[in-house]
């Protein structure tokens, strides 16, 4: 039976956030103030702020392997952002058609496409590419995986109550461990 390891991967996440804190969270501060300049209600300006966002993953996951990165780096996505962009679109149009019917179908392709920006990013493969490539690399861990939503949620909330600087912690914090559990499961390690 494969098996995520949750509290090893929020502690991966963890010392890859305390290997560069202040840049990190000065990063994080930049990526959301570019991602609210950037989105509207316009599909455009979104698809815009969804390519920053990618830049920024591509950033983390660079970072989480030990590479250096430097800001510019937020705006290194190559050609991944044309699919990057559609991908989200795609994901984020389903996901919500789910939630509206009764929440839990929502949910439940939120869990199987989990893994599909990392995809991208880390890969380069196509939107459906990935979400193929993200539903089978779920598979017989889902229950887990809803598991580790639920306290990542637990931890956005409480970085909630830290303000501003809690919630970037918080953030950073489970996008590495999100990396983290990609690895394992890609490398045969779950």
């Amino acid at each position: 039976m494969r098996k995520i390891y949750i509290k090893e991967a929020l502690s991966a996440g963890w010392y890859s956030f305390t290997c560069r804190p202040l840049y990190l969270l000065g990063l994080s501060l930049a990526m959301t103030a570019l991602m609210l300049l950037t989105s509207s209600q316009y599909a455009f300006a979104t698809a815009l702020a969804y390519i920053v966002y990618g830049g920024f993953l591509s950033v983390l996951i660079r970072h989480f392997n030990g590479e250096k990165v430097i800001f510019d780096d937020l705006f290194s996505l190559d050609s991944r952002w044309i699919s990057f962009a559609f991908l989200g679109i795609i994901k984020w149009v389903l996901i919500i058609l789910g939630l509206f019917c009764l929440i839990v179908p929502g949910v439940y392709l939120m869990i199987r496409w989990i893994f599909a920006e990392l995809l991208v990013i880390d890969q380069g493969m196509r939107p459906l590419e990935a979400l193929r490539a993200s539903s089978k690399m779920t598979e017989g861990i889902r229950w887990q995986l809803l598991l580790f939503l639920l306290i990542s949620t637990a931890l956005m909330l409480a970085g909630l109550f830290a303000f501003i600087v809690g919630i970037l912690v918080a953030s950073l914090v489970i996008t590495f461990a999100l990396i983290r559990i990609y690895r394992d499961i890609k490398e045969g390690r779950s």
